[in-house]
């Protein structure tokens, strides 16, 4: 006896309506748009980009279903990705990626799926706000998880944007890092420094810089560096390479040096990284070239002043021991606490009182540095990075505190240690313990 698998009634029309849908766009190509108005064709653009986000989401559903049914036993494949790369022509990875997505968005993000099946939002955005959705903190809710799943999916689609726009990647990787802002903030800065500290990790691994001699006078290369260090760098170019050789006559009249040739962005950042090698110090870095400003709320400042505490305890104590926190450069770009840890110690120190309206009500003065005085007897001892086996020269270390500053260690000799760059992230990352043995080297050790 002979047994034949039959199709399910739902699964007939599949294949005819795909095909009907082939035909139609078909027949749009086959059209002259030379007749068209400007609006018309804006409107066409984004049905083709709703039409394309609808397709892609069918694929998804398509590469889940064969993955349910173990399509890839039947014809002797290595796996789904397999099978789906040798029909589609994509590359494994991407295939495997897709299963992967297509398994969350029917299990768990249902309204990412429901966006994507309608063509609100496309593949890019979904993989944003999914991945975003995957690092959720452990105290949040479903119902809290939904809520804020809902609002980053219309912040994508343009729902919840003023202009009523898309918003394009870029923008909503930053949007989504506070997608629990309009549920609880506590819970919003959680979600912010679990998406911070895993990106900046992964930064950490893809470092890269790769450039040589081109022998016509030239070098060219490429680098990769994370976030915070290119917004740094971004930053010394741009003052670099502002308009300063602008003046004006005595009648105020703008005087421009017609020496100064026009140039685009990337040849004025060309020649402005050209000046910044030409005027690194001989002499040995120094502190890092940053101030922090530590805010605490006035009402804070008010209630800790009445319990007779220090008003920046609150703040030290953040400084020393959470790992929720974020800082925010004055670019508006934002980065985990272990980086603001780590740059405030050789960084100036602002305590900044804020008013109830945000803005600051006093401002105070630096403090907490090792002096060039105390960099220079510390070399006497160390001549390259304190921690054992490492060899970078003292040169390019950064003044740490073993006893942490904010926890009441002084700026002191006694409380001091050079360490690279590699191993002052170390120090800092709440798994390693820096401790220093009866032979006076310091080593890190991994805690338990």
């Amino acid at each position: 006896m002979t047994v034949t698998a039959l199709r399910t009634p739902l699964a007939a029309p599949v294949l005819p309506r795909l095909a009907s849908a082939r035909a139609e766009v078909a027949a749009v190509q086959g059209l002259g748009l030379e007749q068209v108005d400007l609006d018309d064709l804006g409107t066409a653009l984004e049905q083709l980009a709703a039409l394309e986000a609808q397709v892609q989401a069918v694929r998804l559903t398509v590469l889940a279903e064969a993955e349910r049914r173990r399509v890839a036993d039947s014809c002797a494949a290595t796996g789904t990705d397999s099978w789906a790369a040798g029909l589609t022509g994509d590359r494994r990875e991407a295939m495997r990626g897709g299963l992967l997505l297509a398994r969350d968005l029917e299990e768990r993000f249902h309204h990412v799926r429901d966006a994507f099946a309608a063509g609100r939002i496309n593949l890019a955005q979904v993989r944003i706000v999914v991945d975003a959705c995957r690092q959720v903190p452990e105290a949040a809710t479903p119902q809290q998880c939904s809520d804020a799943e809902q609002w980053a999916v219309a912040k994508a689609s343009g729902a919840a944007n003023r202009s009523g726009k898309p918003m394009q990647p870029k923008r909503l990787r930053q949007v989504v890092r506070r997608m629990f802002d309009p549920v609880d903030r506590e819970l919003a800065d959680q979600h912010e420094a679990i998406m911070l500290g895993r990106q900046r990790r992964r930064a950490d691994r893809e470092c890269f810089f790769a450039f040589g001699d081109d022998g016509d006078g030239t070098f060219s290369g490429k680098f990769r560096i994370p976030e915070l260090h290119g917004r740094l760098l971004l930053h010394a170019l741009q003052r670099l390479s502002a308009p300063r050789r602008l003046g004006r006559d005595r009648d105020g009249r703008t005087v421009v040096d017609e020496t100064v040739e026009p140039l685009g962005t990337a040849e004025l950042h060309g020649h402005a990284f050209c000046e910044l090698l030409e005027h690194l110090p001989t002499d040995g870095h120094g502190a890092v070239g940053a101030t922090v400003l530590v805010t605490v709320g006035l009402a804070e400042l008010q209630q800790r002043l009445a319990d007779h505490l220090v008003p920046l305890d609150a703040v030290n104590a953040w400084h020393g021991s959470t790992e929720t926190g974020t800082g925010r450069l004055d670019t508006g770009t934002r980065t985990g606490v272990g980086d603001v840890r780590r740059m405030a110690c050789g960084a100036g120190i602002v305590p900044v009182v804020m008013g109830g309206e945000g803005q600051p009500l006093d401002v105070g003065r630096e403090r907490r540095l090792h002096t060039r005085a105390q960099r220079q007897a510390l070399a006497v001892v160390h001549d390259t990075c304190a921690a054992r086996g490492c060899d970078r020269p003292f040169a390019w270390c950064e003044v740490h505190h073993p006893h942490a500053w904010s926890e009441g260690g002084d700026t002191s000799l006694d409380n001091a240690v050079p360490l690279c760059a590699h191993h002052h992230r170390r120090a800092h990352d709440p798994t390693w313990r820096l401790q220093r043995h009866g032979d006076g080297s310091w080593r890190f050790h991994r805690r338990t």
